[in-house]
């Protein structure tokens, strides 16, 4: 066992350097290398983490989640969502409350889960990966109107998966506490949802009547930074919804703050150390043992993802009323799943703390494996189907 969290970190950044190196050789996913390490080095293989570094993966999904959210707030913008239009709007919130209702009432019916449990399950299964899609769309130069659809649905898809987590998890929450009576739960409930929305619209406020102050874009990152952290700090004292909070603050800058682009691109000059991190203690979190023993609750989530996926993007291609291939085939170019889900099932397992949080990490980290490994080719093959990729 390694006790210095330092020395930690020092095997994680230089192991991951030559990972991801190695990834991109054999035709595999970074991310898949990330998780791949944290499972190695965890405390069921190796053991070369800090027990003081792991313990600090509640903090990095919830920051990193929070990041997140408000970058996604962005994407919310009126203007975004006038440019991506009704087509795109329909069928990527079709595909993402398709796929949350179809897990949820799936694994709460027929794998008997407790409904608040399969409620977040589907919650997360909504969420999609972006990165990989933009991948493959550039490295096989995909174009047409199959191409611009699928971008413009994975811009706005986590968005949504985001909003629907939120909800979700905050019942979840009320759900558990001591009193469970119906009204004290609806209650609490509405208490958390309208208290992130109002905190996120005070601090948007702030946000804007101070930026004036900011003159440079090392300043601009701290000033970025302290009020993502004054949101993320201020939900968790008063028990408000982090991600509706962020979000919300994001959206509300977004459609207000003229220059605000540049408050969301600094963002993106400190993000990679920490996904990494991140990718990596998700990973550390396995417990490799519990996937064995729920195999067919593993089993059953890429099956019914899959077909939600599928289901709910054709459903909001019928009701938009647009071309065949999209109809056919993007619900599977939808597959990928990544860093949303994984922050998503991170903070589940430090939020509510039992043995379904962790099976539904479990769950999450042997899935987005799968579906990053695959997922991708799927994707390919969607767009090669569609006639948009020429060889």
């Amino acid at each position: 066992m390694i006790e210095s969290p330092i020395l930690s970190l020092a095997i994680i950044f230089v192991a991951c350097f030559f990972l991801s190196h190695i990834a991109k050789k054999i035709k595999i996913p970074t991310i898949t290398a990330y998780l791949t390490l944290g499972i190695i080095i965890s405390p069921y293989a190796l053991n070369l983490i800090s027990p003081k570094l792991l313990i600090t993966s509640g903090f990095f999904s919830n920051f990193v989640l929070g990041m997140i959210a408000f970058s996604l707030g962005e994407s919310l913008s009126l203007k975004s969502l006038k440019r991506v239009g009704r087509e795109i709007a329909s069928i990527s919130l079709s595909a993402a409350l398709g796929t949350w209702l179809l897990i949820t009432f799936t694994f709460w019916l027929f794998f008997k889960c407790p409904f608040y449990i399969a409620l977040v399950l589907g919650a997360i299964a909504s969420a999609t990966d972006p990165a990989s899609t933009v991948i493959v769309i550039q490295e096989y130069k995909s174009k047409g109107r199959f191409t611009d659809t699928l971008l413009g649905i994975v811009a706005i898809d986590d968005a949504w998966a985001l909003i629907i987590f939120a909800l979700s998890l905050s019942f979840a929450k009320v759900s558990v506490s001591e009193n469970t009576h119906f009204f004290s739960v609806i209650n609490k409930f509405i208490i958390e949802i309208s208290g992130a929305f109002f905190l996120g619209g005070i601090l948007s406020f702030l946000f804007r009547k101070l930026s004036s102050f900011v003159v440079s874009s090392r300043e601009r990152l701290i000033y970025t930074l302290g009020f993502l952290f004054l949101n993320i700090g201020l939900s968790s004292l008063f028990n408000f919804s982090i991600l509706l909070s962020c979000m919300f603050m994001g959206f509300i800058l977004a459609n207000t703050q003229r220059l605000s682009s540049a408050f969301f691109d600094v963002l993106r000059n400190i993000d990679a150390p920490l996904y990494l991190i991140f990718f990596v203690l998700a990973g550390a979190d396995l417990q490799i043992k519990t996937i064995f023993s729920g195999g067919i609750l593993v089993l059953g989530y890429i099956l019914f993802r899959t077909f939600g996926k599928y289901a709910g993007a054709l459903l909001g291609a019928m009701w938009a009323k647009t071309i065949s291939s999209i109809k056919k085939y993007m619900g599977l170019a939808l597959l990928p799943q990544a860093g949303v889900a994984l922050a998503c099932a991170l903070v589940v397992k430090h939020s509510l703390a039992d043995e379904w949080a962790n099976m539904i990490l479990n769950i999450t980290i042997a899935t987005t494996v799968f579906f990053e490994l695959l997922g991708p080719s799927i994707t390919k093959l969607s767009l090669e189907k569609a006639g948009e990729i020429k060889e």
